[in-house]
């Protein structure tokens, strides 16, 4: 019978053709070889593909073999060649298909001693393929959903600090302008009234007109220096009007853009605060973590 003749052969292959636990027989110049319907011709086909290197050839002739005859006995046949085929192919599948194969065998004479084989002889194998899987294979991805990670509240940044610092220049910069606006403004201030002091003291260029009877506009017969009085007044009330206009624009332009940007820091800083004090509320809500040794109270305190 074919399970009877091919079940010799494989007894026989396993201690004599290379397919052993110890170690698989070095292939030799590569030899074409056809297929074959017959299970015991395809086993042997097989067997020289694979004595020839020809692994893909010799693993497709031993699995026809196997679907034909049902023998488990080829299956070792089937492994070895995949772990071979890893050697040259260093391809994850390869080596998986091997334990697989080798798996099914070790089950199959485990569950039928009377096949004639020893599965301690394989087993060391498949230990050496579990650690090389192990060696090769990525890490595995844990099933379900990941937990995000729980910030830590030390580390968190504080949503109020930019704000607050943003005030804290603003209301530099305020000041600033306020200081720089009064420091103009008193400037030209105290100039208006040094020219109106010319022209309106006890002394001044009216008195003087007064003093000379110089007439407001140019007269025949005129005391001399009466033009020159009128010039000097002239130009002492316009020097005045320039010097008061300039102390009202560095009072309320550059005040009232130093006194704006005090009140935007104010607005901003306080803002910030606010934000910042909220921030460390939510942080510091006590967190229970479970641990292996029972509670972690986490938060700040």
């Amino acid at each position: 019978m074919l399970r009877s003749s091919l079940h010799l052969a494989l007894v026989a292959a396993l201690s004599t053709a290379g397919l052993t636990t110890t170690g698989l027989l070095l292939p030799s110049p590569a030899r074409a070889a056809g297929p074959s319907a017959d299970p015991d011709a395809l086993y042997e086909e097989g067997r020289k593909d694979f004595n020839s290197g020809f692994f893909k050839s010799a693993i497709e002739k031993f699995e026809a073999a196997y679907r034909q005859s049902k023998d488990p006995l080829i299956l070792y046949n089937i492994g070895q060649t995949y772990k071979k085929l890893y050697d040259d192919e260093p391809k994850v599948e390869f080596l998986k298909k091997a334990r697989s194969a080798l798996r099914d065998y070790v089950a199959a004479i485990e569950k039928n001693p009377g096949l004639g084989a020893d599965p301690d002889e394989v087993k060391p194998v498949l230990a050496d393929i579990d650690a090389e899987l192990a060696r090769v294979e990525p890490a595995a991805t844990p099933e379900g959903p990941e937990e995000p990670p729980t910030p830590d509240p030390a580390r968190a940044v504080d949503p109020g600090k930019k704000l607050r610092l943003a005030g804290v220049g603003l209301m530099g910069g305020g000041g600033a302008f306020l200081v720089l606006g009064g420091i103009l403004g008193g400037v030209f201030a105290a100039k208006g009234s040094r020219l109106s002091e010319q022209l309106n003291g006890a002394s001044g260029l009216y008195s003087q007109q007064t003093d000379m009877n110089c007439p407001a506009t140019m007269q025949a017969g005129e005391p001399g220096g009466c033009q020159k009085l009128r010039d000097d007044v002239e130009t002492t009330r316009d020097d005045g009007q320039k010097a008061n206009t300039a102390s009202v624009v560095s009072f309320a332009v550059v005040g009232g853009v130093g006194a704006l940007l005090l009140i935007g820091g104010i607005v901003s800083y306080s803002l910030g605060k606010k934000r910042t004090s909220e921030w460390q509320a939510e942080t510091a809500r006590v967190r229970v973590a479970p641990t292996f040794g029972g509670l972690v109270l986490e938060g700040r305190f």
